[in-house]
């Protein structure tokens, strides 16, 4: 039991600095976009470093557990996870990196659902709550009441690739549980790669962004970093964390997102997003903090049991 609570531990720990190296990716999307390069260019840069860096330290171990259950998988997932980035990054061509930050953690309430879908669990009440109060915090932060009612395209981009992660973080927390974590994400990363590649070719084929050296330096950044180290921690983690409590801590990457945002300048400092902000990350929270404070009868019951109560 030590052990294993150890591991879960450590794999918690794992997904918070997830979080913390997310945050800096919302500031580095929209740094390469500026410099010039296009989402899917951004994409099929930041996969490729990222694919190609995991089959550099990994290719033995790839090799050795690679078989047609894994690869059918890994790019089943692997469109959800390429769906959610390309909507995410072309939402923020018309929105802050403050925005993207934020409403992508909505996704946090979109995963007890989803994995009911799955399993056929009924989420608590305090997922209803929390996904109510996560759209008000979206309302107050993306939803411009000055001119009338109005949402920002980027806005609701956002929220849509916020389901795809959802529908990513779900199925991976299945999957690792009966296959092999390192292949299940390298096959996630190429199969970005190829389809951000497809975009790229068929509808932007704008080379001469390549030869932005700022915006190559961001996206090589992004893809060691963000995505091949990050997804390496949070797949891996998800064979320890549940799919609801792992969304849960990388949510708040929307936290640091919007932190680093403000900081370089990208955000001003303003009610809205403090406001809407700080809705968003209690909605992030209170499921776990409710569950932990009164936990489900089967749980009660399972910890009397272990301790040898009646």
């Amino acid at each position: 039991m030590p052990n294993k609570m150890t591991t879960r531990r450590k794999s918690e720990l794992s997904l918070w600095l997830v979080a913390i190296v997310w945050g800096t990716g919302f500031v580095g999307t929209k740094f390469a976009m500026d410099a010039g390069l296009s989402p899917s260019c951004v994409l099929m840069l930041r996969f490729g470093v990222a694919t190609l860096t995991l089959w550099i330290i990994f290719r033995k171990h790839i090799r050795a557990t690679l078989d047609r259950i894994h690869v059918k998988s890994g790019i089943f997932v692997g469109v959800f996870l390429f769906l959610g980035f390309m909507l995410q990054t072309i939402g923020m061509k018309y929105t802050t990196p403050a925005n993207n930050a934020f409403i992508t953690a909505t996704n946090v309430v979109m995963v007890p659902f989803l994995w009911w879908f799955l399993i056929k669990k009924r989420p608590g009440w305090q997922t209803f709550l929390s996904t109510f109060l996560c759209f008000v915090g979206v309302a107050i932060l993306s939803v411009d009441f000055s001119g009338g009612f109005s949402v920002s395209p980027g806005d609701l981009l956002t929220l849509l690739s916020a389901f795809f992660y959802a529908a990513q973080i779900v199925l991976t927390g299945r999957l690792v549980l009966s296959l092999d974590a390192t292949t299940l994400l390298f096959l996630q990363l190429g199969t970005t790669t190829v389809l951000s590649a497809v975009s790229f070719l068929l509808f932007d084929h704008d080379f001469s962004s390549l030869l932005s050296l700022s915006g190559i330096a961001a996206v090589v950044y992004m893809g060691i970093f963000c995505t091949c180290l990050c997804y390496f921690w949070q797949t891996h983690a998800q064979q320890y964390v549940p799919p609801a409590e792992t969304s849960v801590i990388l949510a708040c990457e929307s936290l640091f997102g919007t932190l680093y945002s403000i900081l370089l300048g990208y955000d001003p400092l303003s009610v809205n997003i403090v406001l809407g902000g700080l809705i968003i990350f209690v909605a992030v929270l209170l499921p776990d903090l409710l569950t932990r404070k009164h936990p489900p009868v089967q749980e009660q019951e399972a910890s009397a049991e272990a301790a040898g109560e009646p």
